[in-house]
């Protein structure tokens, strides 16, 4: 401290550019670039195999363009690349694709060792599962090759076996004669009939993933389609800063979306909900800057993932804004109409197809439950028997409570929202609620598409007001009487100051708990289970005897459990019930707090 005349001076502290700006900024810039390196290391090496026992590693050294997740939209891709379009739903052009873009070369020898009939493998439970990887790519579509293809292939090389047996011409003549009448015209038929299958993509996305396609060896385009996420990553962090309107600093935007709930696995996998992200998330933007016409074009380009545009409809059509509402729509017929040309009005049934196979599995299937995040699938996971033959899982009024949820959330979201909400405010607390129930009304979803939610939390956090509000707070000191009964008695406060604090939002707790489920709980791998046994019911085996089914519910830290969609849900409720109690008026006297 120094005095200058009359007055004195206190300098600033050594330190005090740490808290300006420029500095605060290119501290958070420098924590999200370290984060996004760990998410991109991470999902470089997350299936490397150099680790393991040396029979064991690929030659490739890594099998993650081998997984469904990324292989399966890989070759919707390269079937449109190499001029197969019309056969994105054929299993025999499918097979041909997946031998050479996974050539068992590539693989480790412990696999290439033990790909005989079992009774000549390697002893142990592991060998029992060996498949090459263009077998398990096939193994995890949809659909199956005509069961007419062992007589066919079995007729096919019997002639080839008489030399092998004695050099007879009257025994060739014999198996020729013989694998002709083994291979009947029905027989071929059958197996010249295209069997329908394979991913569940509809034939735009093969086009949009054409240009990965052009990549002969899918590990390349793999991890090139890895660094293309981690970029848009950086744009969708940027649209969630300007939808904001600067209120949410860019590099905090990224390094949220960085740690969200089904980003590591999604980045891992090499799937695409960065892209949906980055097309929700401009398409809003443009919205909320009064450009609904170009907003809705952006979100046409969700017709490669229709589920997501059905469900995320619901927003701008009770919002009102009918040219948004159109231009995605009209966007969508364009995409649809310009892969006829290439693929055909066929294609697309055998798509529909395909889908409704797959909409049949996920009812059943264990693995797709438990990995599942919608509304159905929390029904599922604790009602369906999966000690049972997946057969014999099917249950109408499993089905019926799914659905009845469904309709439930639907049913408030639609009605809350009509009556207290602000129909054109694009965002806020009643835009937020919408975009919470259009999401969670999305018909089925995975683990990894989770990190969609990230569009209705910046839509709630572009109005600070709901969360950021101060309260005033008056000091009491208490006394105790002598009834031992407290009694506030006023503080004495000068009437020029007041004291101020925030209390904590549950927007922000919901975030938090979010980060935490992510990136905290599964080190943790704990489980429990509930069981309510008036809803227990007999089951019979596939033995005849019969069993008494207890269903119960499993709380578990694994990505087998749907914790953030509980923590959603629980969110869509409290902002439907503060809605109500408050409605979403700019004028509002009660703060978001709780």
């Amino acid at each position: 401290m120094s005095q200058i005349g009359n007055q004195w001076v206190v300098p600033p502290a050594p330190w005090s550019w740490a808290a300006a700006r420029p500095a605060v900024l290119a501290a958070l810039w420098v924590v999200c670039l370290v984060v996004a390196w760990g998410r991109w290391d991470h999902a470089r090496h997350e299936f490397d195999t150099a680790a393991g026992p040396t029979d064991r590693r690929r030659v490739d050294n890594n099998s993650g363009h081998a997984q469904i997740d990324f292989g399966g939209q890989w070759m919707m891709g390269r079937l449109v690349a190499t001029g197969h379009a019309r056969d994105l739903y054929h299993r025999g052009t499918q097979w041909k694709l997946a031998w050479a873009g996974f050539p068992p070369e590539n693989e480790s020898p412990y696999i290439r060792r033990n790909v005989f009939p079992h009774f000549l493998r390697e002893p142990g439970e592991e060998s029992a599962q060996i498949r090459h990887d263009a077998e398990w790519m096939m193994y995890w579509f949809m659909g199956e090759d005509s069961d007419r293809w062992p007589t066919a292939a079995g007729g096919a090389v019997l002639p080839l076996g008489a030399d092998a047996l004695c050099p007879n011409p009257l025994a060739t003549a014999a198996l020729v004669v013989a694998a002709r009448d083994q291979i009947t015209p029905e027989v071929v038929a059958a197996v010249d009939r295209p069997a329908v299958g394979g991913p569940l993509y509809p034939p735009i996305h093969g086009f949009l993933y054409a240009p990965l396609g052009l990549f002969d060896r899918p590990q390349e385009a793999y991890f090139a389609f890895q660094l293309l996420s981690l970029g848009l990553t950086f744009v969708a962090g940027l649209g969630v800063n300007v939808l904001s309107r600067g209120w949410i600093w860019w590099p905090v935007a990224t390094t949220v979306i960085l740690l969200f709930p089904g980003y590591r696995c999604g980045l891992d996998l090499g799937q695409n909900q960065i892209v949906t992200l980055t097309i929700l998330i401009w398409g809003w933007v443009l919205a909320a800057r009064g450009r609904s016409g170009w907003g809705g074009v952006v979100w046409g380009l969700l017709a490669f993932k229709p589920v997501w545009a059905l469900a995320f409809f619901l927003a701008p059509l009770l919002m009102r804004r009918w040219r948004f509402c159109a231009t995605m729509a009209a966007t969508g017929i364009v995409l649809g109409a310009a892969t006829l040309p290439f693929v055909g009005l066929q294609t697309w049934f055998e798509w529909l197809d395909v889908g409704k196979e797959a909409s049949e599995t996920y009812r059943v299937n264990e693995n797709w439950i438990k990995l599942s995040r919608d509304l159905g699938g929390l029904i599922r996971r604790a009602a369906v028997d999966f000690s049972v033959p997946e057969a014999n899982r099917g249950d109408k009024k499993i089905d019926a409570a799914a659905w009845g949820m469904w309709a439930v959330v639907f049913a408030t979201t639609v009605g809350v929202y009509l009556w207290r909400g602000r129909q054109r405010a694009p965002v806020g607390f009643a835009a937020g609620f919408l975009f919470l129930g259009a999401y969670l009304c999305c018909y089925r979803f995975m683990y990894y598409d989770i990190i969609l939610a990230l569009l209705p939390m910046a839509v709630l956090f572009a109005d600070p007001r709901r969360f950021s509000r101060a309260t005033v707070f008056e000091p009491r000191q208490v006394e105790i009487a002598a009834d031992s009964k407290p009694r506030p008695v006023p503080v004495p406060v000068p009437s020029d100051q007041r004291c101020v604090g925030y209390i904590n939002s549950a927007l922000l707790t919901v975030l938090v708990a979010l980060l935490l489920v992510e990136n905290m709980l599964p080190s943790f791998p704990l489980e429990g289970s509930i069981g309510f046994g008036y809803l227990a019911r007999e089951t019979r085996a596939t033995n005849g005897t019969t069993t008494v089914y207890v269903p119960k519910l499993t709380i578990e830290t694994s990505v087998y459990y749907a914790w953030e969609t509980m923590l959603l849900l629980v969110l869509w409720a409290w902002c439907g019930w503060r809605l109500l109690l408050n409605g979403d008026c700019e004028d509002a006297t009660s703060t978001d707090v709780s």
